[in-house]
């Protein structure tokens, strides 16, 4: 198998314990042979987030055209899901 194309933007990235986690459930859904620049990685990578201790994690794809022909994607990893990304505490 040859590496996973993805670039992935971890918010927040300086939680050192997050991003080892996500390193390995992104080689986990690798090496379980999903197509890892597709959703049904990223569900599953979300997924094993989750039961690794973060509930509220979301991971969403983005991929444009030359992105899909290159076999390669984008993930935003927000630990915290979508409310924290947008939220301002008053």
């Amino acid at each position: 198998m040859t590496s996973p194309q993805i670039r992935a933007e971890l918010i927040p990235w300086n939680d050192s314990r997050f991003v080892r986690e996500f390193d390995r459930a992104r080689d986990q859904a690798f090496m379980e042979g999903l197509t890892i620049y597709g959703p049904k990685a990223a569900a599953r990578v979300e997924g094993l987030l989750r039961a690794r201790g973060y509930p509220r994690v979301t991971v969403d794809v983005d991929r444009t055209v030359e992105e899909a022909l290159e076999h390669a994607a984008r993930w935003t990893v927000r630990r915290d899901g979508q409310e924290a990304a947008g939220s301002q505490k008053q």
